[in-house]
């Protein structure tokens, strides 16, 4: 590794632990917690993007502006043992792992895909992932509100590092990623509604059209890869379902996103290992 990749890997790495805080601001704010379950049964809803981003940080529970030396990732936290200064109330746990996750899964990108343009939309699917992940598990929710917009700013990513790499064919295996991850829980959705939310079905779209994207230029290679992502979230819904059950007894809700996004990410993360053994992996 040269001087100046290193340097790159860490510049990046700071950069994410930055991202991984603002990340824990959106999961903060933009869930809307409801008086009263709205006409899809909800409890939850979500604020307009200008109130998740506008003003100061500030603590939940007093109200106290927080300064810029107790807003520094992860060694804030441990520096104030996980309360806020002003009251002493209890600040989340996930914050610091959500700060920390961030730039692991940033050094985890660099290793599987390299540090080269097609790089771009998995970088930006760490945030949005985790984000969704964690408002899915606290509130049972796929916010739209990220959704929608992370999936346009993930196309015109991946459109551009298409071009910059001159190679469209990514473009069409994310297009079969979407389709065979999606359409398959539309169905499911469609003919069972209570089996899951469709908040499910919005986010495979994204997911889809990441892990596709890295399935490299084959056709059949986007079907495979969306494939092996449902069943690895399959397993481990389940697995988050008995832990739930057994914490929460029998009538817990077990959201499904975060599943979804941990099922993309390895998907993402080992596309060319799993595809290489049926020799489905080219991105040529």
């Amino acid at each position: 590794m040269s001087s100046t990749e290193l340097v790159l890997l860490v510049v990046g790495t700071l950069a994410f632990l930055a991202i991984g805080s603002f990340t824990c601001v959106v999961i903060d704010r933009l869930p809307l917690a409801l008086d009263e379950p709205n006409e899809y049964g909800e409890l939850w809803d979500t604020r307009p993007w200008p109130q998740v981003l506008g003003g100061n940080s500030r603590c939940s529970t007093c109200g106290a502006g927080i300064g810029v030396v107790d807003n520094i990732p992860v060694v804030s936290f441990v520096l104030l043992r996980g309360r806020c200064r002003g009251c002493s109330s209890t600040i989340p746990g996930y914050h610091p792992l959500v700060e920390l996750l961030c730039p692991l899964l940033f050094l985890g990108a660099v290793w599987s895909i390299g540090a080269e343009w097609r790089i771009m939309p998995a970088l930006w699917l760490i945030p949005v992932g985790v984000a969704v992940a964690v408002i899915d598990l606290r509130t049972l929710i796929v916010p739209t509100r990220i959704v929608w917009p992370a999936f346009f700013v993930m196309v015109a990513l991946s459109v551009a590092a298409a071009a910059i790499e001159g190679e469209w064919s990514w473009l069409l295996t994310a297009v079969i990623g979407v389709a065979a991850l999606a359409g398959p829980l539309f169905a499911l959705w469609f003919v069972l509604p209570s089996s899951m939310g469709f908040g499910d079905v919005r986010l495979t779209v994204l997911l889809g059209w990441a892990i596709g994207f890295y399935a490299g230029t084959r056709p059949l290679a986007g079907v495979m890869i969306a494939v092996i992502c449902l069943v690895v979230a399959a397993v481990l819904g389940l697995a988050i379902g008995i832990v739930a059950i057994g914490a929460r007894g029998r009538k817990a809700q077990v959201p499904f996103g975060p599943a979804l996004v941990i099922a993309a990410f390895v998907c993402v993360a080992f596309a060319e290992p799993i595809l290489d053994s049926w020799d489905l992996y080219s991105l040529v």
